[in-house]
């Protein structure tokens, strides 16, 4: 059964829909949903936003819990494990749509490398979204950069599970009892830190 919250975010989900990308309605739900349950004091970190469809759904959910997002790329020219390039136009059209979407006010883009970003982050974070490089040595990097600032009780979410590398480091974090599996929706995967 739905919550009155998860149906309200439904409806403004349309928002982050419009923003190219690969993310299903029902992952954007479960992000939205996820920064909306944070509680006072905690903020949300999102690693790599291409062009802002999982930023907007975030945002959704970080105005309903009063939460900052801070969303964390560097916009550098870069080619993925399957080949997409990714560089300065997608930060112009990362501007463009949160600015259309109007959830600017919750955002702050962090235009650094996420190691960099994390060193010089203070805060708590109770929201953890990892969707950047995909290959297993920049998705550790990424998550050990981070990990000291999660909070008692953090949500991290991983996207992209059916990449080879993005399910090893996982299924090695779960082994060693540091993410607990909360489940899956689509290629997220949902774990308690």
């Amino acid at each position: 059964m739905r919550t009155e919250l998860e149906t309200d975010l439904d409806l403004e989900l349309g928002l982050a829909e419009s923003v190219e990308g690969w993310m299903s309605r029902e992952e954007l739900a479960a992000l939205a949903a996820a920064a909306a349950r944070l509680a006072p004091g905690l903020c949300a970190v999102e690693i790599g936003n291409y062009r802002g469809r999982s930023t907007v759904a975030l945002a959704l959910g970080a105005r309903r819990s009063r939460a900052r997002l801070f969303s964390v790329d560097p916009h550098d020219e870069f080619v993925g494990p399957r080949g997409g390039r990714f560089g300065r136009e997608d930060m112009a059209q990362l501007y463009a749509n949160l600015a259309r979407a109007g959830v600017g006010a919750e955002v702050a883009l962090v235009c650094l490398p996420s190691a960099a970003a994390a060193r010089a982050f203070e805060g708590a974070i109770g929201l953890l979204f990892i969707d950047g490089d995909h290959r297993y040595a920049a998705v550790r990097r990424d998550f050990e950069a981070w990990s000291p600032h999660l909070a008692p009780g953090a949500e991290v979410i991983f996207d992209d599970l059916d990449y080879p590398d993005v399910a090893r480091l996982v299924g090695e974090l779960v082994a060693c009892g540091r993410l607990q599996p909360l489940g899956t929706i689509g290629k997220l995967g949902r774990f308690l830190a």
